[in-house]
């Protein structure tokens, strides 16, 4: 009976623990959101860096997987979140081509109304300047590592940006299916 008890109550200990300590639900996002976001910039300058031109040649390791930039991409284009539309808008700010491109106007197109609302709101310089402070910093944080890739390789410039969320709106109201995108 005193060992029950004893059981019941470490039982009930660790399930109000465990819900106490838990992040709430939308800080978790908040933060997924901010790992992708950096996942993504790391991938483009790690790719577009003269150092690491012939580094899956050299080391088959590095380049096992899916690439970061498109599992940020999915994570955020594929979120629930309701900053979703935000972020993913806010991504314009990144050169971004190839198949990365692609998938990115794919998501922007399978989200809708809530893109054009998200592009209206945005500041094409604000962007601009956003990926430039984030260029710098991730380049601070790689302390010795040398990622001689120039900003305008990274960052979309204003004008770049403007006409990136024209897009948006363009495709989010066309509402494709990504086929033709």
């Amino acid at each position: 009976m005193k060992t029950t008890a004893l059981i019941s109550c470490f039982v009930l200990c660790v399930l109000f623990g465990s819900s106490v300590s838990a992040r709430p639900l939308a800080e978790r996002l908040a933060a997924d959101m901010e790992m992708a976001e950096h996942s993504i910039l790391a991938s483009l300058v790690v790719h577009k860096s003269s150092e690491s031109k012939s580094l899956c040649s050299q080391t088959p390791y590095a380049c096992v997987g899916a690439d970061g930039a498109e599992l940020g991409l999915a994570l955020i284009g594929g979120s629930r979140s309701p900053a979703a539309p935000r972020n993913l808008v806010e991504l314009s700010r990144f050169r971004m081509d190839g198949a990365l491109s692609e998938d990115y106007k794919c998501y922007v197109a399978a989200q809708g109304n809530s893109m054009v609302q998200a592009a209206s709101r945005l500041d094409a310089k604000k962007l601009a300047g956003q990926c430039l402070s984030e260029l710098a910093a991730f380049k601070r944080r790689a302390g010795g590592a040398k990622f001689d890739v120039a900003p305008e390789n990274i960052c979309s410039s204003v004008a770049d940006i403007q006409s990136s969320l024209r897009d948006v709106v363009r495709l989010a109201k066309a509402g494709s299916d990504c086929d033709g995108v």
